[in-house]
């Protein structure tokens, strides 16, 4: 009796153990992330749900007038500054050619927003979008449900875009001389394509398809150098059309980089509020390196990193009492990379100042 009570114990100790072992493996801090947290102001201006990896370039997040309405405007590309809009905005559309417009409003149904993916149904269209997003790439899957010509707009503000026969290309306009630049392509042939580039402050194109195309993915590359960049940048980073490859790819690094702080006791809200907090660490500033050169609008000109990365889009007023500390401890080899990143900033201005809000576009 004392043997087969020894040998049940054993039973069990093996069993806990393989049930914590697979709770511990199966861990996964970023589910505890809700961007929707801290989306509403009253003084300052809100934070995001910004759907993007750690300190990377390309950033999403969707745009409407304040986050308690229920309208869309158009679908994101690239968030050039934590608190701007899309550089380029694309639009599904299924109906009558005569309603297009450069960019298309949308009530909307059904959002899930993580760092790495976001997905949304707009209801009066019937279309269902699924996004991913990669450090300098991103791609986007459309469903439609309706049997109508479908018809898929991009757009640039202060800028030019237009379709060279495989893909659509451009660059938008941003302040202090610097440019945003695009290159997108589709896993299916448009039947016809329509450029519209009169009015610069919405140029755009129309790429219309047959209503036999349920499914429509939309992969693409961003750069501060040129479009041929871009398009780099994509093929570096999205070799084919598979979403969820991009979002598990996305998933893992968003894992591996709020895994750097592990938490015990507390409750559930506890873990959420801390995680969120921690990726909100993350979104800024951004390493703006591409095949190991950058455009510093600091200048206006293009440099070689020397295998050091450059970061910008870092507000050091609202970051330098918290988060570069933080860094320090958690992350001292790309907060050693953002400091240089001053420096090389300081050298390029004219008055050798360090910078205070270094953006994109400057200080």
């Amino acid at each position: 009796m004392k043997n087969t009570c020894l040998i049940l114990i054993s039973i069990l100790l093996i069993a806990s153990n393989a049930i914590y072992s697979q709770q511990v493996k199966s861990f996964s801090p970023v589910e505890y992330v809700n961007p929707y947290m801290g989306n509403i102001s009253h003084l300052l201006v809100p934070t995001y749900p910004t759907v993007h990896l750690p300190n990377s370039l390309l950033r999403v997040y969707p745009e409407r007038a304040d986050y308690t309405t229920d309208m869309l405007n158009g679908l994101p590309l690239v968030v050039t500054s934590h608190r701007g809009s899309s550089a380029f905005k694309m639009s599904p559309f299924q109906g009558n050619k005569n309603e297009l417009k450069p960019v298309i409003s949308y009530s909307y149904d059904q959002e899930i927003i993580k760092p790495y993916k976001y997905s949304v149904f707009l209801d009066e269209q019937q279309i269902n979008v699924h996004y991913a997003v990669s450090h300098q790439s991103g791609i986007y899957e459309l469903l439609f449900e309706r049997d109508e010509p479908i018809y898929l707009i991009l757009n640039s503000r202060r800028g030019k875009i237009k379709w060279d026969g495989k893909a659509v290309s451009g660059y938008q306009q941003l302040a202090n001389n610097t440019r945003v630049y695009l290159y997108l392509e589709s896993d299916i042939e448009p039947e016809s394509v329509q450029e519209n580039n009169a009015d610069q402050n919405n140029s755009h194109v129309i790429l219309s398809f047959s209503s036999d195309s349920k499914s429509i993915k939309l992969r693409y590359g961003i750069s501060f150098i040129d479009v041929d960049q871009a398009k780099k940048n994509l093929y570096r980073e999205i070799s084919d059309f598979d979403l969820v490859a991009v979002a598990e790819k996305g998933k893992e690094i968003w894992n591996d980089a709020l895994d750097k702080i592990q938490v015990d006791g507390g409750s559930e809200d506890d873990k959420i509020v801390f995680y969120t907090s921690l990726y909100r660490t993350f979104e800024r500033p951004v390493c703006i390196s591409e095949d190991g050169r950058y455009f510093s609008a600091f200048d206006g000109k293009v440099h070689t990193d020397n295998g050091v990365p450059f970061y910008t889009d870092d507000w050091i007023w609202d970051t330098y009492r918290a988060t570069h500390p933080l860094r320090v401890l958690i992350d001292p080899e790309v907060e050693s990379d953002i400091i240089n990143s001053f420096l090389r900033m300081s050298e390029q201005m004219p008055n050798f100042w360090w910078p205070t809000f270094p953006e994109i576009t400057g200080d």
